[in-house]
């Protein structure tokens, strides 16, 4: 049972088939907000599965776990937690969220102390997750919108070029959609590819390459183009220019002088690749000529919510606005007439306008033992990755999939 459930629940991590109960708090402004309702997901259904089996099998017991929160660091934590709902705008919404933040605390808790089986089912579960992700968003894209059918089931939203909202990217001055997969937007999907590929990479790429057998190596060059491909079609600039430059910095990190010719190689191809494209887009051609259509107020859009975010911290800086409240209070903050009812592109930004600085505080104290145990050097990437999309999007912080993701690498690492 406890097999069946951890390789249940790890398997639906991309997936988002959900039930939602919407409550009163959850329309701002005439508008029905989807981060404000309650969700019930399968994957919470097969995670409680999986729980219950670490109950059932001894590896859990409820008295230890009562004795983890009866000290007095349990209690201010409790307390904080109390006030920011009180003090919430939409307390219903603030009550769920930290019932979230508990969940993805117990599932790192949980991820760690059975570290050795979920690395051994990851190995090829991610397989799954990122050649299924990537050639769904293949199809996506040359269907020109959603599928539909099982994979609606699945979490693909409905969406056809001409929605309205809906991520586009121009090539070779032809609309594209860009790949959803099964996830809400394309930089939720491109942030999930990059983290989950390279954790894989990183644990797998040395026992697959000093393998003699030839099918893994193929496997393993498979599931590597795959993550690539899913990362391109999602269209995410940042996580294009990301993926660039780690892989430059791997190759630099893994230098040896007996690769000296292969890096040079690689360095020349890249070389002329960038030359060939600079002599096809002459003087006569512009670079958004061939590669464009992305929302041109992107980052006006980003800086109006960053603008926000400011203006709420400095009302309620210790305690915050409420979890999970930074669209409840965002027409009270906004700036001007910005109208974009999303939380802000900044997790930084989004955590403190919403737990405040004595949440940030609590979460650091809680966690000071593994953070002096965090093995900087050696997990570079985890930061890179999840820091610098972090500055310039929400999901690791809103979306399921990413959240899941990011609990089970840290969890892991």
């Amino acid at each position: 049972m406890e097999r069946f459930f951890t390789i249940f629940w790890l398997l639906l991590i991309p997936t988002q088939l959900g039930k939602h109960f919407w409550l009163l708090e959850s329309s701002v402004m005439g508008v029905r907000v989807d981060y404000l309702s309650i969700i019930l997901y399968l994957t919470d259904i097969v995670w409680l599965g999986w729980v219950w089996t670490q109950f059932r099998n001894g590896r859990l017991e409820i008295r230890n776990e009562i004795k983890k929160l009866s000290n007095f660091q349990s209690f201010i934590m409790l307390l904080l937690v109390g006030v920011n709902i009180i003090l919430a705008t939409a307390k219903w919404v603030a009550l769920y969220r930290w019932l979230r933040v508990g969940q993805w605390w117990w599932t790192w808790q949980l991820v760690r102390e059975n570290k050795t089986e979920i690395k051994k089912y990851l190995k090829w579960v991610v397989p799954i997750w990122i050649i299924l992700e990537a050639f769904l968003g293949l199809a996506q894209v040359i269907n020109g919108g959603s599928l539909n059918g099982l994979w609606w089931w699945l979490g693909e939203r409905r969406f056809t070029y001409g929605g309205i909202g809906i991520a586009q990217m121009r090539f070779l001055d032809e609309g594209w959609i860009r790949a959803y997969g099964t996830f809400s937007h394309p930089n939720s999907l491109a942030g999930f590819l990059l983290l989950i590929w390279w954790f894989w990479k990183k644990e797998i790429k040395n026992e697959i390459l000093n393998s003699k057998n030839q099918l893994k190596k193929m496997f393993y060059w498979m599931v590597n183009w795959s993550a690539v491909l899913g990362i391109i079609l999602a269209g995410s600039r940042t996580v294009w220019g990301l993926t660039v430059v780690m892989l430059v910095v791997e190759q630099i990190l893994n230098f040896k002088a007996q690769n000296l010719k292969k890096i040079i190689g690689k360095g020349l191809l890249f070389s002329g690749t960038i030359m060939l494209t600079l002599g096809i887009i002459n003087i006569n051609y512009n670079v958004g000529d061939f590669v464009g259509g992305w929302d041109m107020q992107g980052f006006q859009k980003r800086e109006m919510l960053g603008l926000a975010a400011i203006r709420m911290i400095k009302t309620s800086p210790l305690f915050g606005k409420g979890a999970g409240n930074f669209i409840v209070n965002l027409p009270k903050f906004r700036v001007n007439s910005f109208y974009w009812i999303q939380p802000v592109h900044n997790i930084f930004l989004l955590i403190w306008s919403e737990i405040g600085i004595l949440g940030i505080i609590m979460f650091l104290v809680m966690g000071a033992e593994r953070l002096k145990r965090f093995k900087w050097k050696k997990e570079w990437w985890f930061l890179v990755i999840v820091g610098v999309t972090g500055m310039l999007d929400h999901y690791w912080l809103t979306l399921p999939q990413n959240t899941w993701v990011l609990a089970i690498i840290l969890g892991l690492i």
